[in-house]
């Protein structure tokens, strides 16, 4: 047991070394290469982080933008569809006096055509008694005529 005892004590005297080896390149490593990586990786985290909140932002702003372009488009379509209301009734309205026009002018001319027949059928009247009287003269006198023969 002694024997091993002493092969021990020798194996652990001859990895003091190696231990302190490792050791100081645990912290080698930890100070030159972790740490700084680490530094890397958390500003490469802040930087995604902020380039997130950069999108997030950008996104919330033209939402923003959007929605105030749907507001003026909305105006946009209630200004033209006032406008082609206002300019349906202005035609309706041109329409109407047109027709009334054309109705008053119709009229003006059935009330000329009326009186124009009106005149004929006075005209063609006062022929007619004036025929009448003739014929009726002339009857008359066929009648005594033969009478009297």
């Amino acid at each position: 047991m002694d024997a091993t005892l002493k092969a021990l004590a020798d194996l652990l005297l001859e990895a003091v070394p190696t231990a302190v080896f490792f050791l100081f390149l645990t912290f080698y490593l930890k100070y030159v290469f972790f740490k700084p990586l680490a530094r890397v990786l958390e500003e490469r985290r802040r930087q995604t982080e902020g380039v997130r909140e950069l999108a997030r932002r950008a996104f919330e702003e033209a939402e923003k933008k959007n929605a105030e372009f749907e507001r003026a488009l909305q105006i946009a379509r209630a200004q033209i569809h006032a406008e082609h209301e206002a300019l349906r009734r202005r035609w309706s309205e041109e329409q109407a006096e047109a027709v009334a026009k054309a109705r008053a002018q119709a009229d003006a001319e059935i009330q000329d055509a009326r009186g124009q027949i009106a005149k004929e059928v006075e005209r063609a009247q006062s022929e007619l008694d004036a025929r009448v009287e003739a014929l009726s003269s002339k009857i008359v006198n066929t009648l005594l005529a033969r009478r009297a023969a």
